[in-house]
């Protein structure tokens, strides 16, 4: 049996098609000054591919512009 917990905070891809333009059009920058963050991954998807499950997600913007505050919190298993 696997044991552990993998608890996180990421920038993420936004629901908004709107947001997400922005979003995608921005990462390639954001990239460069955010030490290779990308602000357009759906990180609840990632981080499943990996071969985690979901225990608690919560998913919403920071104060700020909307591109760069749509936000992933989450704990998942293995």
């Amino acid at each position: 049996m696997a044991c552990g917990l993998l608890l996180f905070v990421e920038h993420g891809l936004a629901p908004e098609p709107r947001i997400m333009r922005w979003q995608r059009r921005l990462t390639p920058y954001w990239k460069r000054i955010g030490g290779g963050c990308h602000l357009d991954r759906k990180m609840d998807d990632l981080i499943r591919a990996a071969g985690f499950r979901v225990e608690a997600l919560e998913t919403g913007y920071m104060q700020g512009p909307k591109p760069w505050t749509f936000m992933y919190r989450g704990r998942m298993r293995p």
